[in-house]
C-alpha cells in the first residue's frame, strides 16, 4: 500500500481524484478490491494513495483479464473495514474528481459507510457539455483527445490519475468559454442539485479575474456557395471520365489508403454513369468489398458537376449515412480537388475560405460540394432556445440542456442535435426547441435574416451541393409533404434499398395511442400556466387581454372534457382486442382488423366510443384555432416568450388533427388498401392504433420515381437466389431480382449482379447439422444451446449468436451464460447487458465474447478481423405469419409462402450472413441451427443465397473440431 495522509480542511482549488477497481459492475452485489486516489491542485499532484482491498470472494476471470489483478494479489490485503481509516483521512474535505465517479464509484464508498464532500466533480458529465460531437465520452477515448499519457489502464491509481490530468484540461476548456457563456452556465447550474455545479461558477471567477474579454458572444453566418444553375441541356458523362477518377485514387494512397483496383466496382460505375445519362432505372446487387459507395459516388460527381443537376443520396442506417458523409465524400471532394479532368494535379483549385473547409465545402464553383441533410426536429431553433434562455428554467435537466447547447453553440456549424447525443430526460426538453415547432420567416425570426438559423442554412448548403446525403425516413417523409422539405433533385440513388418498402410502410401509415392522445391532453391543460407567466411579465391591468385568459382556459377545459372520451374509446378498443386476438408469441397481443372483425357484434360499440372521442377532440381543435387566432393576428398581443406559447399551441393544433385524422381513417373507414391492426403498448399497456398502405408500389412509383431523370437503388442483398443452382421444380416462384422489383414498383428498371471481390469458398465455411431437431420440437432450445456452448468453446468466444424472437434470445442466454464464464467467455445479450453498440465494443475490447443479438444485428454490424470469427444464426429468419402487414401482404400471393415468405427470409438470411466475411483478410465459420434448410425444399434457397462458400452437412458432435481447424488455417490454404 502507499498512501500519504492529509488531516487538513479543503485549500483553495484543492482536490481528489479517485478510482476503484471492483470484482463487477452491479454496486450493490460486487466488491471493492483496488483503490487509488491522487490529491492534486492547480500546480500538480501533491500525495497519492493505493492499495489493494480484499474483496473476501473470488475475482471473476473477465475481470483479471481485464486488470491484471488476480486472487493472489490481494488475499494478503486488508479488508475496506481495515482501510477505513486511512482512506477517509486522506480523503477528508476535499471535492472528489473521477470518471463515471457519481454512479460507480461514490456508490460503492457510500455502501461500505465512507463519507464525503458532497461536491464530486465527474468528467463523465462534464466532458459532454465542454466538448459536444465526440463520439466517445470514455475515459480512454478522452485521454486520446487530449492526448493524455494513458498507458497503463483499467488500474486505480493509473485510472485516478487520467482522471486528474482530463479533470484540468476540462477546466481550461472551460475558462477559455466567452466571459457571458460563463456566466449564464454557472448561473443556471448553481440553481441546481448537481454535485459538480460549483465547476462554472470556479471557471467564471477565474477568466473574470484573468481579465477575459467581456465581449458578448454571437453567432455569424457562414459563407455557403450560390445554389446549383443546372444547365439548359443535359451533357452526357462519358464512362471513360468516370473511369479515369476512379483509377486516380490508386495515384493517391494518402486519400484512399486502402483503394485497389477492383472489376466489380468498374462494372458498377460504368452501369450507374450509364443510368444517369440515358435516365433509366436500374437495380445493382453489389456483394460485399466490392465499394459499391464510390461505384456510385464517382459518376454522381461527375454527373453533377458536369451539369449542375443534384443528386440525392439515400441511405437507411446511421453508419452507412456516416461514412458517407464524413468519410467517402470528403475523400472524393479531395480526390477530385487534386486531381484535374485530364489527371494533372490543380492545387489551386482548393478552396481558401476556412468556415467552407471545415464542413467539407469547397468553396469554388468547380468544385464538388456535398452535405448531408436531415429532418426539421434534428436543428435548434435559436428562437425557440432565446425563448427558453428568457424565462426561468423549470428544472435540473432544463438547466443542464441549456447549458450544453449555449456552450455547444460556440463550436457548432450544423445545429444538429446528433452531436449532443441527447438522453431520454433531454429529448421531451429538445422537441420544444427543435426546428420542427416554429414556422419562420425573415420577418418574423432575425436569425433567417442575419443567415445564423441552423435549418435555413442546412437547406442553403443542400441548394448548393452537388450531392446530398438523407436517410430513407427524410426522403420520404419529404416526398409525403409534397416535396418541400427537400431540395430539387433529378438524379437519386439509394443505397440499402432492401430497406426503402418498410420505411415507405412507415411513412405512408399512420400510429398512434392512448399515451399519444394523453400527451397532447396534458400539454394542452398546461397551456394556462405558460400563458399566465407572459401575462404576469406585464405591468398593465390584465383587463385587456381577458380574452385572451378565456381562450386558454376553454382549451383547458376542452382537454379535460376529452380525457373520459379517452378513457372510454381506449377501454372498448382493448376489450376488443383481448375478445378476438389470439395469443400470440413474445406475449404480443396484436389483432388484425379487418372486414369479418369489422362485422362481430362488439365493433358498434368501438365505433360509439371513437365517435365521442371525436366529437370532443373537435371541439378541443377549434379552441386551439381560437387561441392561435389571437396570438398570431394583427391584434397579436406581443408579450416576451409570447412565441413559445404560439408554436406550442401550432403543434397541438396540427397534432390534434392529425390524430383525429389517422383514428377515423382505422376506425371509421373499410378500405381494402389499408391494413389496420390494433395492439397493446408493451411498457404501459395502452391501446395502440395503426395502418399502413396494402402495397406501396405504386405510391413509390408516383411520388418517388415519376420526376426522377434516373433512379439507381442498390445494396448487397436484393436478390432472392443465386440463379440457376436451384432445380427448377424446387425454385419457390418469384425469386431473383423480381421479388424486390414487384415490391418496389421498379417491373421495368436494368438490373446489374456483381460478385464479390473476396474469395469466400477460402474465406468462409458454412456448417449445416443433420441431427439437430426442428425448432417447433421440444428438446429444440436444450440441444440450440449446447451447440452455442460448444461452438464458442472452439472459436474460444469471438462469436454472434443471431435469433430472431426476444424470447428465444432470452431462454437461450438463461442456459448458455454459466457454463461459458466457467470457460472464461463473456455471454452478452442485446437488451440484457447492453445496447448494440455496446455489446459490439465489448466483442471487439474482449475476444473471449459472445454477443446474442436479435434484429438489429442482422445487419449493419461491422467487425472487421478475428473479433468476429463465429456467426450462429439459431432459426431461419422468417417473419412471424400473423403479424399484420405479413398476413395482409402474403395474401396477395397466389402461392403466399413460396411467393412471399421464402423471398423475404432469404434476403434477412443473406444481410445476417454479410456480418462474417467484411475484408479480404477475414476467415470465419457460419453454422445454421435449424434443420428446415435441410429437410425442406425451400432449403435450397437460402444455401445458394450464399456467395460460393465452403458447405459441410456434418453432425453436431463434429462441429467444434470443424470450426476450430478452420479458424486455425490461414485463408489461402483452406481446401
Amino acid at each position: 500500500m502507499r498512501c500519504g495522509c492529509y488531516n487538513g480542511p479543503a485549500v483553495g482549488n484543492r482536490y481528489v481524484a479517485l478510482d476503484l477497481e471492483t470484482t463487477g459492475l452491479d454496486t450493490e452485489k460486487d466488491e471493492i478490491i483496488e483503490i487509488g486516489a491522487v490529491r492534486f491542485d492547480d500546480s500538480g499532484v501533491l500525495d497519492t494513495f493505493q492499495t489493494f482491498v480484499n474483496p473476501g470472494r473470488p475475482i471473476p476471470h473477465q475481470v483479471q483479464r481485464l486488470t491484471g489483478i488476480t486472487d493472489g494479489d490481494v488475499a494478503g490485503a486488508p479488508s475496506l473495514a481495515v482501510l477505513y481509516p486511512q482512506l477517509q483521512s486522506f480523503l477528508g474535505n476535499d471535492p472528489l474528481v473521477g470518471h463515471n465517479i457519481l454512479t460507480f464509484d461514490t456508490v460503492f464508498l457510500q455502501r461500505a459507510g465512507l463519507l464525503y464532500q458532497p461536491a464530486v466533480y465527474d468528467t463523465q458529465d462534464l466532458a459532454p457539455l465542454l466538448l459536444p460531437g465526440l463520439p466517445e465520452y470514455g475515459l480512454a477515448a478522452l485521454a486520446d483527445h487530449f492526448q493524455i499519457d494513458f498507458q497503463v489502464r483499467h488500474r486505480a491509481l493509473a485510472d485516478a490519475e487520467a482522471a486528474r490530468e482530463l479533470f484540468l484540461r476540462l477546466q481550461e476548456t472551460s475558462r477559455r468559454l466567452p466571459l457571458d457563456v460563463l456566466s449564464s452556465v454557472a448561473q443556471w447550474l448553481t440553481a441546481t442539485s448537481w454535485p459538480w455545479r460549483a465547476f462554472f461558477e470556479r471557471s467564471w471567477e477565474f477568466a473574470l479575474g484573468a481579465g477575459a474579454s467581456t465581449r458578448p458572444f454571437h453567432l455569424s453566418a457562414p459563407s455557403i456557395p450560390p445554389p446549383l444553375s443546372p444547365e439548359k441541356q443535359t451533357a452526357s458523362v462519358a464512362t471513360e471520365r468516370v473511369l479515369k477518377v476512379m483509377s486516380s485514387a490508386e495515384r493517391h494512397p494518402q486519400i484512399f489508403p486502402l483503394f485497389d483496383h477492383r472489376e466489380e466496382q468498374q462494372r458498377m460505375a460504368a452501369a450507374v454513369n450509364a443510368a444517369m445519362n440515358e435516365g433509366k432505372r436500374l437495380l445493382v446487387e453489389a456483394g460485399t468489398g466490392t465499394g459499391k459507395s464510390l461505384a456510385y459516388l464517382i459518376p454522381a460527381a461527375c454527373q453533377a458537376m458536369a451539369n449542375g443537376r443534384r443528386v440525392l443520396v439515400s441511405t437507411a442506417t446511421i453508419n452507412l449515412q456516416e461514412q458517407l458523409s464524413k468519410k467517402d465524400v470528403p475523400a472524393l471532394q479531395t480526390l477530385m480537388a487534386a486531381d484535374g479532368s485530364d489527371g494533372t494535379e490543380s492545387p489551386g483549385s482548393t478552396a481558401d475560405d476556412p468556415v467552407l473547409r471545415s464542413r467539407g465545402f469547397p468553396a469554388s464553383d468547380a468544385c464538388l460540394r456535398a452535405c448531408q441533410l436531415k429532418g426539421r426536429r434534428n436543428y435548434l431553433c435559436l428562437r425557440q432556445f432565446d425563448a427558453l434562455r428568457n424565462q426561468p428554467l423549470a428544472s435540473d435537466a432544463e438547466a443542464l440542456l441549456a447549458s450544453r447547447i449555449l456552450i455547444w453553440l460556440c463550436s457548432t456549424q450544423t445545429g444538429d442535435r446528433a452531436e449532443l447525443r441527447l438522453t431520454g430526460a433531454e429529448e421531451a426538453i429538445w422537441h420544444r426547441l427543435s426546428a420542427d415547432n416554429l414556422q419562420c420567416t425573415p420577418d418574423s425570426s432575425p436569425y433567417i435574416t442575419d443567415g445564423t438559423c441552423f435549418l435555413q442554412r442546412a437547406r442553403r448548403q443542400a441548394e448548393a451541393s452537388h450531392i446530398v446525403v438523407v436517410n430513407h425516413a427524410l426522403l420520404l417523409s419529404g416526398t409525403a409533404a409534397g416535396g418541400n422539405v427537400l431540395p430539387s433533385y433529378e438524379h437519386l440513388v439509394i443505397d440499402e434499398a432492401h430497406h426503402l418498402e418498410d420505411e415507405a410502410t412507415r411513412q405512408f401509415g399512420f400510429t398512434a395511442g392512448e399515451k399519444s392522445v394523453s400527451d397532447v391532453l396534458e400539454r394542452c391543460e398546461a397551456l394556462p400556466r405558460q400563458v399566465q407567466a407572459l401575462l404576469q411579465s406585464l405591468t398593465v391591468a390584465l383587463g385587456p387581454y381577458d380574452q385572451l385568459a378565456g381562450a386558454v382556459a376553454a382549451v383547458r377545459d376542452r382537454a379535460a372534457a376529452a380525457r373520459p372520451r379517452l378513457l372510454e374509446f381506449a377501454t372498448r378498443c382493448i376489450a376488443f382486442l383481448q375478445e378476438h386476438c389470439v395469443e400470440q408469441a413474445e406475449h404480443e397481443q396484436r389483432l388484425h382488423v379487418t372486414r369479418a372483425t369489422r362485422a362481430q357484434p362488439d365493433w358498434p360499440g368501438v365505433e360509439m366510443a371513437w365517435e365521442n372521442l371525436r366529437l370532443v377532440s373537435g371541439e378541443l381543435c377549434a379552441g386551439l384555432e381560437r387561441l392561435l387566432s389571437l396570438l398570431t393576428g394583427q391584434d397579436a398581443f406581443g408579450l416576451v416568450n409570447q412565441e413559445l406559447v404560439v408554436a406550442e399551441t401550432a403543434n397541438l393544433l396540427g397534432e390534434t388533427q392529425g390524430l383525429c385524422n389517422g383514428f377515423a381513417a382505422a376506425i371509421e373507414q373499410d378500405d381494402p388498401q389499408r391494413i389496420v391492426w390494433f395492439e397493446r403498448e408493451r411498457s404501459e399497456g395502452g391501446i395502440v392504433i395503426s395502418w399502413v398502405p396494402l402495397s406501396v408500389n405504386d405510391l413509390l412509383r408516383e411520388m418517388l420515381y415519376a420526376d426522377r431523370r434516373s433512379v439507381v437503388l442498390t445494396g448487397a442483398s436484393l436478390r432472392t437466389q443465386a440463379g440457376p443452382a436451384i432445380a427448377p421444380e424446387s425454385r419457390p416462384a418469384s425469386l431473383g431480382f423480381q421479388y424486390i422489383q414487384e415490391r418496389l414498383g421498379l417491373e421495368d428498371a436494368d438490373t446489374l449482379l456483381l460478385g464479390s471481390p473476396f474469395d469466400y469458398r477460402r474465406a468462409a465455411l458454412v456448417l449445416l447439422p443433420r441431427d439437430i431437431p426442428e425448432p417447433s420440437w421440444p428438446d429444440y432450445l436444450k440441444v440450440c444451446a449446447q451447440a452455442i456452448i460448444d461452438l464458442a468453446r472452439a472459436s474460444q468466444g469471438r462469436a454472434l449468436v443471431l435469433f430472431t424472437s426476444h424470447s428465444g434470445l432470452r431462454a437461450a442466454h438463461a442456459i448458455v451464460e454459466e457454463p461459458l464464464r466457467r470457460e472464461g467467455i463473456q455471454a452478452l445479450a442485446q437488451g440484457i447487458d447492453g445496447s448494440p453498440r455496446q455489446l459490439v465494443r465489448a466483442l471487439q475490447s474482449s475476444p473471449n465474447t459472445v454477443i446474442l443479438g436479435t434484429a438489429s444485428f442482422w445487419e449493419g454490424v461491422d467487425i472487421v478481423g478475428e473479433a468476429l470469427s463465429l456467426l450462429i444464426m439459431a432459426r431461419l429468419p422468417f417473419a412471424v405469419p400473423t403479424e399484420p402487414v405479413f398476413a395482409a401482404r402474403s395474401a396477395l400471393y397466389d402461392d403466399p409462402f413460396g411467393q412471399y415468405a421464402v423471398p423475404q427470409a432469404v434476403l434477412r438470411f443473406k444481410q445476417g450472413f454479410g456480418r462474417l466475411i467484411r475484408s479480404k483478410t477475414d476467415r470465419g465459420v457460419l453454422v445454421v441451427l435449424d434443420r428446415r434448410i435441410l429437410s425442406k425444399s425451400y432449403g435450397s434457397a437460402f444455401i445458394d443465397s450464399l456467395p460460393g462458400c465452403t458447405v459441410r452437412q456434418v453432425m453436431l458432435r463434429e462441429m467444434p473440431d470443424q470450426v476450430e481447424q478452420w479458424l486455425a488455417a490461414p485463408v489461402a490454404s483452406a481446401e
